[in-house]
């Protein structure tokens, strides 16, 4: 009988994309016996991102968390890769009955796992892709050597520059020049993605460049993000998941960071470019500022953005 195996993939939209990217190096013998377990609302970008089979990870209520064990549980898996460290993860692969359970030994989770990795491994001073490739037993490859998946194209926003000035972690991960940015690019064409909560900020990008800026917030789906962003020739974005989802699919990107370390979470891709003032009290991996400034979000000035993109962009 042929081992079959399973991967949960992280929920958050970055994680999931920096992991996937380890997934998709997988061998071939690998990739044949591999089903993916999805967050619900990721389906339909990873059955953009990736051919390999998958089962919605639903879990959002009791009924949900049945049927989704029900589905593991009939697949048969002989051995599960668990991505997350949370300690519900663990014990769901335990009551699917799955022999093999490998993941990090976090959370109060050991005795829940057959394969125990230490939890030494989830290290933020380098990348957190290192952790995954441990986790699948694949060769670490470092972040800049992805080349990109091609996805189709919306052609509609051929050439323009794509902008996403939100982050759901917090205002430590905003850079707040994104409007004197979009007036300093003069003569460029601007879209800006994200969620309907970022539509605040979208208005005020408009107000700087009237007439050039198209405000998608909140009218988009990640599959259709994907697409624009294949189709722009540049993407400016704090630290968030649209960030990863741009360097995953090859555009050049200027990832902005402020309260995060881009040692760890750096987007893929050899055409990321990473933007970062120097601050004593930066990477500090918190929501909201301690000390009230944001000035490693302050400090990171538009004119020297709107440079980096027209040098990046040729």
């Amino acid at each position: 009988m042929k081992s079959r195996s399973a991967i949960l993939l992280p929920n958050w939209i970055g994680d999931l994309l920096l992991a996937l990217s380890v997934v998709e190096r997988l061998p071939a013998r690998r990739r044949a016996e591999t089903t993916l377990l999805v967050p619900k609302k990721m389906g339909g970008l990873v059955a953009l991102l990736s051919e390999l089979p998958q089962i919605a990870f639903d879990r959002a209520d009791s009924a949900e968390r049945s049927r989704t064990l029900e589905s593991v549980q009939s697949a048969g898996f002989s051995a599960i890769y668990l991505l997350p460290y949370s300690f519900s993860s663990a014990w769901f692969a335990f009551q699917a009955g799955i022999p093999v359970r490998r993941g990090l030994s976090r959370e109060m989770r050991g005795l829940l796992l057959t394969e125990r990795l230490p939890g030494r491994l989830r290290d933020k001073s380098q990348h957190i892709t290192k952790e995954y490739a441990e986790i699948l037993q694949v060769p670490y490859r470092e972040p800049e050597a992805w080349g990109g998946k091609a996805v189709p194209a919306d052609e509609r926003y051929r050439g323009v520059v794509v902008y996403c000035p939100g982050a759901a972690y917090g205002p430590a991960k905003r850079w707040p020049h994104f409007a004197e940015l979009a007036r300093l690019q003069a003569g460029e064409r601007v879209v800006v993605l994200g969620t309907a909560a970022d539509s605040d900020e979208a208005r005020k990008i408009a107000a700087a460049a009237p007439g050039r800026v198209e405000d998608l917030t909140g009218k988009t789906s990640l599959v259709e993000a994907a697409g624009i962003m294949a189709a722009g020739k540049a993407v400016v974005s704090n630290d968030s998941g649209l960030m990863h989802l741009a360097g995953y699919v090859g555009t050049p990107l200027i990832g902005l960071f402020g309260s995060t370390s881009p040692g760890w979470t750096r987007p893929l891709g050899s055409r990321s470019v990473i933007m970062q003032s120097t601050e004593p009290c930066a990477p500090c991996f918190q929501r909201t500022c301690r000390y009230g400034h944001y000035r490693c979000q302050e400090n990171l000035m538009s004119d020297a953005v709107a440079s980096v993109v027209q040098e990046l962009c040729g």
